[in-house]
């Protein structure tokens, strides 16, 4: 590991050398590179070779046909330890406990939810590192997957869809426990059909419980998840007419029985549908009933609000059957034209620009609509998408921290494992929170919230100690194969990173190296100046733009 004093310099060198906000940043034409960044964690030598022998088209339709399972990443998982650490001697109660430090499986990644239920047991004493470990496995596991996943454009609308539909995970013992099955509902879903997504949404525990709709009953009903699910999840605040209209029926569409847009009325509405859903950890719902301990969702009719409802102008019967009231208000919600628009504004803006051309978005919606029933819906969508002529413009989108980091550990062929998650605290200096966001909204998708000297500073030093034990990944030493001299190995580099091989100058000119110097025989050496212009070529447009 570099010595504190090194590490200084390395970054001060830099900061001087590369990392001016004034710095010109200008994008590189559409290549492979650039589409490979574009739909997946980064290009590395071996997608290269893919996409150059198959085409870009063939390429992309098997990456769309292709399922979230992998023999090798499997493998990966299985083998993987992540540590569980603790120096508490007594809980939050006073209660002793004995310090915890080892090495275990991400055993809860595929376990039934019902082994998670006794986590949330307050009777018993836990670390709270056990309390919140099987969210701290989605974690370690999210950049295995990143990193080592074959389905490299499933694991990229994975992460689209947990920024869309953010659970804090880490919110408290709830989330945390039921966490992996909602991560793996929304794999599983990420190229399948929105409607069985949302579905998945409003059932799964960590949701029920981060939006407190679980505990959502009949006179007064909660209102936290109606409000998101109509901000964020489906018709998007641009939708919300409250201080423009007065009444429902002056509502466009609102006669038709397809309100446009909805008001507070129309929240209450939704929140009323949804009382009675809840999860299956034993909670108590009357004397002597309580929820099945399953980990699971469950329906409690009576709790339930079974009354006559108006949502979007279309009346919904009283007393109908169990959950018909929230499905009714799923169905519509992913068939409406606004939900099409604003789901498809933030899949261009996230694959295209921050600000998508609105006539892209309308074509997008409407295949969005015409494969509302298709098992393959959002697989429909992106495939429209990417063959769009905006698609192949010049890279306009800047990667976030942790797709940087994945890159960067993608093109420098690192071997990551789960030992520890340092690089999720490590990118929260840079703001970034894998995971653990904490409103609702998710992670932000624009340049002006990840761009500034400070963020590519932070940047700058992932890419230099991306490598070291403290980041979690191990047993890999960078070395510029074949190279004889120092700019060679800048070449190397370059080119690995960005798909071009252009002598970095700059960066050899601020750490003081002639590039003519012989590459050094000993392999920390190269090691040391290999991640010096590792973080250089991080720092190039071609790299940081998607």
């Amino acid at each position: 590991m570099l010595d504190l004093d090194r590490r200084a310099f390395l970054l001060s060198a830099l900061a001087a050398g590369l990392l001016s906000p004034r710095r010109a940043i200008a994008a590189a034409p559409l290549s492979d590179v650039a589409v490979l960044n574009r739909l997946t964690f980064g290009a590395t030598p071996a997608l290269r070779a893919e996409i150059a022998e198959r085409g870009r088209q063939a390429w992309i339709e098997a990456q769309l046909a292709m399922p979230p399972d992998h023999p090798d990443l499997a493998a990966r998982l299985a083998a993987a330890r992540l540590r569980l650490v603790s120096t508490d001697t007594t809980d939050s109660e006073g209660r002793p406990l004995v310090p915890v430090d080892r090495l275990l499986p991400l055993s809860a990644l595929g376990a039934d939810p019902a082994e998670s239920v006794p986590l949330l047991d307050w009777e018993v004493p836990r670390h709270w590192a056990e309390r919140v470990r099987p969210a701290e496995e989605v974690i370690a596991a999210s950049l295995v997957r990143a990193v080592h996943a074959p389905a490299q454009l499933r694991e990229v609308m994975t992460q689209f869809w947990h920024d869309h539909f953010n659970v804090q995970s880490q919110k408290d013992e709830g989330t945390a426990a039921f966490f992996p099955p909602y991560d793996a509902g929304l794999r599983a879903g990420a190229l399948g059909n929105f409607r069985a997504l949302l579905q998945h949404v409003a059932t799964s525990p960590a949701m029920l419980i981060y939006l407190t709709n679980a505990d959502s009953r009949a006179s007064p009903a909660n209102e936290n998840f109606a409000r998101e699910l109509l901000d964020l999840h489906t018709l998007g605040t641009g939708a919300y007419l409250n201080d423009r209209v007065a009444h429902w029926s002056q509502v466009p569409g609102a006669a038709a029985g397809l309100a446009a847009g909805y008001l507070d009325d129309d929240v209450y509405e939704v929140a009323r549908a949804f009382t009675g859903w809840t999860v299956g950890d034993g909670r108590w719902v009357n004397d002597g009933e309580t929820t099945p301990k399953d980990g699971r969702f469950a329906y409690v009719e009576a709790w339930h609000d079974p009354y006559q409802k108006r949502f979007l102008g279309r009346e919904f019967p009283d007393h109908a059957g169990p959950m018909a009231d929230g499905m009714a208000v799923l169905d519509l919600l992913a068939t409406h034209p606004g939900t099409a628009r604003f789901i498809c504004a933030k899949l261009a803006r996230r694959f295209l620009a921050d600000d998508p051309d609105p006539a892209v978005v309308e074509r997008l919606a409407q295949v969005f609509l015409d494969r509302a029933q298709a098992p393959d819906q959002i697989a429909q969508v992106i495939r429209a998408l990417t063959g769009e002529p905006a698609f192949a413009a010049q890279p306009a989108k800047l990667r976030r921290p942790f797709e940087v980091l994945a890159a960067l550990l993608r093109a420098t062929g690192a071997e990551v494992t789960a030992t520890g998650n340092a690089w999720h605290w490590q990118l929260r200096r840079a703001g970034w929170h894998q995971h653990t966001y904490p409103p609702p909204t998710g992670h932000p998708d624009r340049a002006e919230d990840w761009v500034s000297g400070t963020l590519l500073l932070r940047l700058a030093e992932y890419a230099l100690f991306a490598h070291e034990d403290w980041f979690g990944v191990t047993g890999t030493r960078l070395d510029a194969a074949g190279a004889g001299t120092v700019a060679e190995a800048a070449d190397f580099w370059s080119a690995r990173l960005t798909g071009q091989a252009a002598p970095l100058s700059e960066a050899l000119e601020a750490v003081g190296r002639d590039p003519a110097e012989p590459w050094p025989d000993d392999p920390q050496q190269r090691h040391d100046l290999s991640a010096v212009l590792v973080a250089a070529a991080a720092m190039s447009p071609a790299f940081l733009y998607r």
